[in-house]
């Protein structure tokens, strides 16, 4: 099945777009961003949290 072809053979790339795909990648992209931010957004939280409970 991966017998050389001989002197004639080229190298070959394809492209394959799957429907919805790319949308949904983006999505996911979306997420991890937003999850991100999430936790930076908990962390200054918890540091807010830390500082009021030394100033009482």
């Amino acid at each position: 099945m991966d017998k050389p072809l001989g002197k004639s053979s080229r190298e070959i790339t394809i492209d394959v777009h799957l429907n919805g795909l790319d949308k949904q990648l983006s999505k996911a992209k979306e997420l991890v961003d937003t999850i991100k931010k999430a936790r930076s957004l908990a962390d200054d939280l918890a540091q807010a949290m830390e500082n009021l409970e030394a100033e009482v």
